[in-house]
Parts: structure tokens; C-alpha cells; sequence
């Protein structure tokens, strides 16, 4: 799967090269704005920071009390290790580990932790292109299936209480063994973790936000004039769309979408192929701590080997 991905990455990206004119767009990337890059990259690292709390509230309402300051390492590490794995999901996997490690049956939460911060996030990417839906001239049915889809995924979240329950208590729940059993012993219908998801719900909108308002500004810098909701809606798709185990962490799937829609809204396809690789750039500067935290935890080793000490973990004195 990993080379099929890298295949297709390279086929999608080879394509752009062929299409594109790649003498204007170094053109552009030479001319861009630096203060709105550097605007930019600051987003993007406040809304890193806003994902981290808003895992902190998670991990708290499922039984896990962590320091914020460890969560933010914890995140950046996962960022870091998101843009060289091979999907997005390995830096997630590596920073649910590294909360669960230490701390008695800590393994579930954690991993719960994760996904519900993932879910709350994705909720808070629909309904940001819904909002920017109506301030857009799209085909009605697209907008009527949208949020029919959203609303159906609110209903099933807000119904999590009485469903989460019916199916502990079906057969195939009580044929699940070993070590996978774990998952029936969470508990995601309590008040304390029903409070944190719907808590961090503005805090997944506003980091939204914040990554719709960097590529504002790096559309602003390479000289793309769109509205901030054709971004909202642009970023928010192809976010969605670079998630799918489809390619190697988005790459091809990423810059394709953005010069799609950038050429569908009636921009330029060499400024929209100039934003995609500041975006890149963007990415990898936001996730730079995460590299240093990996470093003080011991580099590689501290992934390969699970009996290694972590400098980091809070002994249960400390929560």
C-alpha cells in the first residue's frame, strides 16, 4: 500500500508538472509576500496549540488528566511525525501511544482521546463548508446533500447516549475478546466527556478558521484574489480529500485540489500550484517542535522500543 500511495502521488504531481508552467510559478513563489508567509505560518501554529487544548478536554473527560504543556509536546510530535510516515494517521497512533505509556490501563482512553479529537475536528471542517456553502454560487443539490450529511452526523453524535449503550449490550459486542475487549470499558456517555466534546467543538471551528485565514494570506502573497468562504470551502474539501489513504500524506491529492478549484472559481492555476508549496513549506516549519520533542524523547528508538524511559511522562504524583 505504501508504494501504491507513493505511486500515485508521484503520478498526480507528475501531471502537474507537465501541465503547469513551472518558470512562472518560481516566478511567483519568488515574489510572494514574506510578511503574510510568515502571518500564515503563525496561524497555523496557534491552531495547533487551539488542537491541543481541545485534546486536553477530550483526554480529561474520558479519565486521563494530562498537562497541557506535555499535550502540546505530544502534538507537535504527532504533527512532526504526520509529514514523514506514511499517513496522516501514524503521527495520531504515536501520540496516542506515548500518552497511554506509563499509566495503567491508560491504552483505550488514549486511543479514544485521539479519535474523538480527530471526530470534533472533522465536525468542525463540515460545518465550516456549510457556512461558506451559502455565501457561494454551488448547485443546489450539492448543498442539500452536504448538510443532509452534516446533520446526519450531528444527529448520531447527539444520540451517542442512547446508542453507545444498545450496542455494549448486543451479541456482537460479546463476541469481541481478548485484546480488543478494551473498547466496551469506555466511557463516552458520562456528563464530564459529553461537556468536553461539545466544549471543544468552537475551538475545532476556530481552528478551522485559522487554517482557512493561512491561506489567505498565502493566497494574498502569491497575488490570488478569492473570498475568504471560496478558501473556506476550497481548504476545508481538500483537506477531507488529502485525509484518504489514497496517496503519501496527501501529496498529488493536495496540490491537484487546490489548482482545480482555484482554476473553477476563475483563479490562476501557476498562483494556486505557488500556494500549495508555501503551504507545504508552511507545514513543515509549524511542525518543527515536534521534531525536538522527538529528539529529547530519545529519536527513533523511543518508537521502536516501548521499554524505553520517556523524559516526558508525568508520574501520577504530578497529576
Amino acid at each position: 500500500m505504501l508504494w501504491l500511495k507513493i505511486f500515485l502521488s508521484g503520478l498526480v504531481l507528475s501531471y502537474l508538472f507537465w501541465a503547469l508552467d513551472l518558470s512562472s510559478i518560481a516566478d511567483v513563489l519568488m515574489e510572494a509576500d514574506k510578511d503574510l508567509v510568515v502571518a500564515a505560518c503563525l496561524c497555523v501554529v496557534a491552531g495547533q496549540l487551539l488542537s491541543a487544548l481541545r485534546w486536553v478536554w477530550l483526554a480529561r473527560g474520558l479519565g486521563l488528566i494530562v498537562k497541557l504543556s506535555r499535550k502540546i509536546q505530544l502534538y507537535f510530535l504527532g504533527m512532526f511525525l504526520s509529514l514523514f510516515l506514511p499517513s496522516i494517521i501514524g503521527g495520531d497512533v504515536a501520540r496516542g501511544w506515548l500518552l497511554a505509556r506509563g499509566r495503567k490501563n491508560a491504552g483505550w482512553p488514549a486511543a479514544a482521546s485521539v479519535v474523538l479529537e480527530r471526530l470534533n475536528g472533522m465536525l468542525g471542517l463540515l460545518l465550516t463548508v456549510s457556512l461558506c456553502m451559502f455565501f457561494l454560487q454551488l448547485p443546489l443539490l450539492w448543498v442539500l446533500l452536504w448538510n443532509a450529511g452534516v446533520l446526519l452526523f450531528l444527529v448520531i453524535i447527539s444520540a451517542t447516549p442512547w446508542w453507545w449503550p444498545r450496542l455494549l449490550a448486543t451479541g456482537w459486542a460479546g463476541r469481541r475478546s481478548g485484546k480488543i475487549s478494551g473498547w466496551k470499558s469506555l466511557q463516552i456517555t458520562t456528563p464530564a466527556l459529553r461537556m468536553a466534546w461539545w466544549k471543544s467543538l468552537p475551538v475545532s471551528l476556530l481552528f478551522q478558521f485559522l487554517v482557512v485565514q493561512a491561506h489567505v494570506f498565502l493566497g494574498m502573497a502569491v497575488g490570488l484574489e478569492l473570498s475568504w468562504f471560496v478558501y473556506g470551502f476550497m481548504v476545508c474539501l481538500v483537506a477531507l480529500a488529502s485525509a484518504l489513504p489514497l496517496s503519501f500524506n496527501g501529496f498529488g491529492i493536495r496540490e491537484a485540489g487546490y489548482v482545480g478549484l482555484v482554476v473553477w472559481f476563475g483563479g490562476s492555476s501557476e498562483a494556486a500550484a505557488a500556494m500549495a508549496v508555501l503551504w507545504v513549506l508552511i507545514l513543515h516549519i509549524a511542525a518543527l517542535p515536534g521534531g525536538i520533542v522527538l529528539w529529547r524523547m530519545g529519536g527513533r528508538d523511543l518508537l521502536k522500543n516501548r521499554h524505553l524511559q520517556d523524559p516526558l511522562v508525568d508520574s501520577d504524583k504530578d497529576k
